[in-house]
């Protein structure tokens, strides 16, 4: 295991009290003749010439074009909607919807529990889904800012952001890391891409129930 750089760096403390060495390039601990870069944690798999390290303008280039920018928990947050997507297009909206407008129909009892008994199982199951992708987006921004920071990226978008909105930290995340690398906008486009489709879908399924519903409801 390489040691960490000592009495080389700035040293930096942390909320906790913890003092370490700050985030920067350090002859690497292995004894070859190179510089490797310190996250401030841990040594990282990013190296560089100790004659690039020494040139501020050459060090952020040589960084940037070998830090990884895309994450495999990245594409998960990004991809993850699919699956209430794909739930929804086998979702029976017509049965649903006619079901739920005739419960209301015969409904005397206003009490919550009335209420919920108007929601069919497969309701529920988009609901839970939805919910399941939700707690996994939250862990995942965790995940991938985690792994922003260990790859050297500064100051990288915070994952708590995901709080209010999963989208939210795909757009601050790509473009904190546009900012600091110079590339990392994918996530955005495939993002908006699958808002497209899904809007998409949902319009396609509300017009093919509207027929039925209305003639359903025409005949009470």
């Amino acid at each position: 295991m390489l040691a960490a750089p000592e009495h080389q760096g700035a040293l930096v403390t942390d909320t906790a009290g913890t003092i370490s060495t700050q985030a920067g390039w350090y002859p690497d601990p292995s004894g070859a003749a190179r510089q490797r870069w310190w996250d401030g944690a841990r040594w990282t798999e990013h190296l560089i010439d100790p004659a690039a390290a020494n040139n501020p303008a050459a060090r952020v280039s040589l960084r940037d074009s070998a830090m990884p920018v895309y994450s495999a928990s990245i594409w998960m947050i990004v991809g993850l909607p699919l699956l209430s997507l794909f739930a929804l297009v086998a979702f029976d909206l017509t049965g649903f919807l006619i079901g739920f407008t005739s419960g209301l129909s015969t409904m005397v009892d206003l009490s919550v529990t009335s209420w919920l008994a108007l929601l069919n199982p497969d309701f529920y199951f988009l609901y839970a889904l939805a919910l399941a992708a939700r707690i996994a987006s939250l862990i995942f921004s965790y995940v991938d800012w985690r792994g922003l920071r260990s790859d050297g990226i500064d100051r990288p978008f915070h994952w708590a952001w995901s709080f209010l909105s999963v989208d939210l930290y795909v757009l601050g995340r790509s473009i904190v890391v546009r900012r600091r690398v110079g590339r990392g906008l994918l996530p955005i486009g495939v993002m908006v891409l699958l808002w497209v489709v899904s809007y998409a879908v949902v319009t396609l399924k509300v017009e093919d129930s509207m027929p039925a519903v209305t003639m359903w409801l025409g005949s009470l």
